[in-house]
């Protein structure tokens, strides 16, 4: 018998256009706007003039489309007209969601991720406070079943650890954080350590997910081509996920919980078994701290991973660790597999136990994230 019931752990909001009003008039060229044009391409973009990039809007809110039609590039054009209404509407939203068969999602941002990226203290710490203010509107009509995620820079940690405290008491559930930490201060780096004894005080899930990384790329190597960057981009989670551990951070923070969100999963039975070989070889050549656990064992503890439709990650669930996965349906992403995910999973679920799969589908979210089953339609 399969789950009675299921919730996204990785789904998505597009930012309304009011997060970005006024801080041109505040920022001048230092802020984020929305434009009907961007380079040679006319579309609804909110654009970063200071990095020199912009995204489409259109493009984050059509699940269910087929990117090849006429009418798929229009919504694309006309940017928040013609999206899916779920996207600007929360109470759309759950008949969405009973459209796809589930009863909840966690949503993480969508055009600001690349805001991650931006090294203008100010402007991001102010751009997030207004994405935090507008997740928080938003998931009020249904909080049980809109779990917003609220967003952070740690390029400041004092502001950092403001703002967390302030999700915290607007009920916000859990944060993002860049993905990827800037080379030159990775997250072993002692500056952010009152962030992680502040975030394991508050004990909100810190989630990384993909894209939001601190740097271009995600700090992935330069030569790579984008069909390499793309198909081995969990290396630069993977580089995150193992400087937590071997630093010591996740020792010195046992109740941290880190999510690793659109990295997919079917890689990482296999890495973790190369990590514990791999942590004994170094310590004898790169004075890596020594640490009264295994690596895999800080990974089970303190990390949780996401995904979609990787029938491998689920296929390697024992290794993984079935109590570490969280399923996610990318909505409303062009490439989301709504509303179609009960019978994708069934497929990739036909081997599976319905204890794990349970556990996958909805229990494991439910208890990261405290929900309250009552208030769920089921």
């Amino acid at each position: 018998m399969a789950s009675s019931i299921y919730y996204s752990c990785d789904s998505h909001v597009v930012e309304a256009p009011e997060v970005f009003d006024g801080l041109v008039d505040r920022f001048g060229d230092r802020a984020p706007r929305v434009v009907d044009k961007w380079k040679d391409r006319e579309a609804v973009f909110v654009a970063w003039p200071s990095i020199d990039f912009a995204m489409s809007v259109g493009r984050l809110g059509i699940a269910g489309a087929n990117l090849n039609l006429p009418e798929t590039k229009e919504k694309i054009a006309r940017g928040w007209d013609l999206i899916n209404p779920g996207v600007k509407d929360p109470v759309a939203r759950l008949s969405e969601q009973e459209q796809d068969g589930i009863v909840g999602e966690v949503m993480y941002p969508s055009i600001n991720m690349l805001t991650y990226m931006v090294d203008d203290v100010e402007v991001v710490n102010a751009v997030f406070q207004r994405h935090n203010d507008w997740i928080r509107d938003y998931c009020s009509h249904a909080p049980e079943r809109l779990i917003g995620v609220g967003c952070l820079t740690l390029r400041d940690i004092d502001l950092a650890i403001t703002e967390l405290q302030r999700c915290a008491q607007m009920g916000i559930k859990g944060v993002a954080i860049p993905c990827t930490a800037p080379t030159d201060k990775p997250y072993s780096d002692p500056s952010y350590e009152p962030f992680w004894e502040a975030a394991e005080d508050i004990g909100l899930p810190l989630t990384m997910h993909i894209f939001c990384g601190s740097e271009p790329g995600m700090s992935l190597p330069k030569e790579w081509d984008q069909v390499v960057s793309y198909t081995l981009a969990h290396a630069a989670a993977w580089n995150t996920v193992s400087n937590l551990v071997t630093s010591g951070v996740c020792e010195r923070h046992p109740n941290l919980r880190f999510v690793m969100a659109e990295w997919e999963t079917g890689w990482i039975a296999h890495v973790l078994q190369r990590w514990d070989h791999a942590y004994y070889r170094a310590r004898a050549v790169d004075q890596t701290p020594e640490l009264p656990m295994l690596p895999t064992e800080y990974f089970r503890r303190n990390f949780m991973v996401t995904f979609e439709d990787d029938d491998i990650g689920v296929q390697t669930r024992d290794q993984i660790g079935v109590e570490n996965l969280l399923w996610g349906n990318d909505y409303p992403h062009h490439d989301a597999i709504w509303p179609n995910s009960r019978q994708i999973l069934k497929e990739i679920m036909a081997d599976v136990s319905p204890e794990d799969e349970e556990a996958m589908v909805w229990g494991n979210v439910q208890k990261l994230y405290n929900i309250n089953r009552a208030a769920l339609p089921v």
